[in-house]
């Protein structure tokens, strides 16, 4: 008999294609996973407080209406026990002074978004059997992955 540890993921990203291609790939790793998917900031504020846990990994679009990644990041790790949970920001966009106010807010990782559904499947990997994104960065050149 074998014990499977389930990875909780929470994705907030308002983009239902990026959501859609994200399912996909997740299928792809070999990691039980439980999904749960926000369509922007708040509604991932609220996914939070209504968890029955906390999520193993939380991915965050960067540009989403209501509340961007920044301000979801401000207050996940203003929100008591959500401190170190990995957070990795996902954008397509790597203007340096979003990528350093991730850094300085408390982010994982801030990945930019693979051009690929291979490329998107190595960046999972990569962030759930790697372990990549779990701790804590030494440096920014740890913490940016671009294309």
């Amino acid at each position: 008999m074998s014990f499977l540890t389930l990875t909780r993921i929470l994705l907030a990203d308002d983009d239902h294609d990026d959501t859609f291609l994200f399912r996909e790939a997740l299928e792809q790793v070999p990691v039980e996973t439980r999904l749960s998917v926000a369509e922007n900031g708040a509604q991932l504020l609220q996914l939070m407080k209504g968890a029955d846990a906390k999520p193993d990994i939380i991915f965050l679009d960067m540009n989403m209406p209501v509340k961007n990644g920044l301000e979801c990041l401000e207050e996940i790790r203003g929100t008591a026990g959500y401190e170190q949970v990995p957070v990795v920001i996902l954008s397509t966009s790597v203007a340096q002074y979003l990528w350093e106010s991730a850094y300085k807010g408390g982010a994982n990782l801030y990945i930019q978004k693979p051009t690929s559904f291979k490329g998107l499947i190595e960046i999972l990997k990569m962030c759930l059997l790697e372990k990549a994104g779990t701790a804590m960065p030494v440096g920014l050149e740890q913490f940016l992955i671009t294309n």
